[in-house]
């Protein structure tokens, strides 16, 4: 992104979810048989779908807000340290002295693929009581992790309440990322505006293609299409095919992925898709399938780059949002002829703007995909 931004004309973006920590080593193959193996490299490192969400989206050039629980323990200083230093907005996350959930992933070096062992021990999550204390005002789109289904509902409740009698315009996005449990979470599709299903769902449910899981999620919706009622746009990251997607309307779009030159790190590039289309459908105000194809680009520069840093460098157009003044009756009534300047400028500058579409390109073209030619060091 460039300093010409026009970004923080625009609400923040929330994220709701955990943090957790990753320590990720590398192995010149991994053979878990074997009594004794050896490492190439290793790096501990912020983790958790929605703080690697917030850190993609932070480096696109998004306002973004954190919210969740958040250790206090010093042992794990390094997350707050990070968030910080990053610009993501912490001010409302509440505190615990609890360690944080633990990964670790093995990644082999020649082919990338990651082994992941987690700790899947209790750890507290947000509450629709914290949740009812933020300024619902102050946030554009509000992202998600399927998670504590019951307070997930709540929270998202109080969106729907907030967004009842508002403009379009004027209303909160709800989003939500599908990742774990589907039969626990599946009643909260419906009251999404879009909604991220991994392959792995998919595959466990049994859908076979993109096009297969965008139908079955469908299906799950109680009320036919034909009944004029809001319905979740649905986004089904498949990896190498790339993603389908299916809009309110029913229609459906398979975009076709964006290959990087060499896969360095395949850590968290789901994350980065997510962040991908919000960036776009939010700051960018694409359409879903321009917005699918932003969030494949996204995901498939970061596999060509170690962690997450590269996203701030990536080569898109800085965010151009052309004004126009509304004219008519809306202008102010103060007189501008009695020779006060202050009036002269209020009866224009008084006039409520709007923001024009914005029609330039942000996916970076091939060329620009990165080549990694050497192994990243530890």
């Amino acid at each position: 992104m460039t300093q010409w931004c026009a970004i923080s004309v625009m609400k923040a973006v929330l994220c709701v979810g955990c943090t957790e920590v990753d320590y990720v080593t590398t192995m010149e193959k991994v053979d878990f048989q074997c009594d004794r193996c050896s490492t190439q490299n290793g790096m501990l490192q912020r983790s958790g779908r929605s703080s690697n969400v917030s850190t993609a989206l932070r480096l696109l050039g998004a306002n973004v807000e954190l919210f969740g629980v958040l250790t206090r323990n010093p042992t794990y200083r390094m997350i707050l340290d990070d968030l910080e230093q990053r610009g993501i907005d912490i001010s409302h996350c509440t505190f615990t002295d609890e360690s944080p959930p633990f990964s670790t992933i093995v990644q082999d070096r020649w082919t990338r693929r990651c082994t992941v062992v987690y700790c899947d021990k209790p750890f507290p999550y947000v509450t629709a009581a914290d949740f009812r204390k933020l300024d619902l005002d102050q946030y554009g789109w509000v992202n998600f992790e399927a998670r504590s289904p019951r307070e997930t509902c709540d929270m998202i409740r109080l969106i729907l309440d907030h967004n009842n009698g508002r403009d379009e315009r004027d209303r909160i996005v709800v989003s939500l990322q599908i990742f774990n449990s589907f039969e626990q979470v599946v009643h909260l599709i419906a009251m999404c505006d879009y909604v991220f299903v991994t392959k792995y769902i998919a595959e466990s449910r049994g859908w076979k293609s993109p096009l297969e899981a965008c139908e079955g999620v469908n299906g799950l919706l109680r009320m036919p299409r034909d009944i004029r009622i809001r319905r979740p746009c649905i986004i089904v990251p498949w990896s190498s095919l790339g993603a389908g997607c299916m809009t309110t309307e029913g229609e459906y779009f398979e975009v076709p992925a964006h290959k990087p030159k060499k896969i360095i790190d395949r850590v968290g590039d789901s994350d980065c898709f997510t962040a991908g289309f919000i960036y776009a459908a939010f700051v960018r105000q694409r359409r879903l399938a321009e917005a699918v194809d932003f969030a494949n680009a996204v995901a498939s520069y970061k596999l060509g780059y170690v962690g997450f840093d590269c996203l701030g460098h990536l080569p898109i157009d800085a965010v151009k949002l052309p004004v126009r003044m509304r004219c008519g009756n809306e202008v102010s009534s103060d007189d501008e002829d009695n020779g006060d300047q202050l009036n002269s400028c209020k009866k224009h500058l008084l006039r409520p703007i709007e923001f024009l579409p914005d029609k330039s390109s942000i996916a970076p073209t091939e060329k620009e995909v990165p080549i990694e030619t050497s192994e990243p060091s530890s």
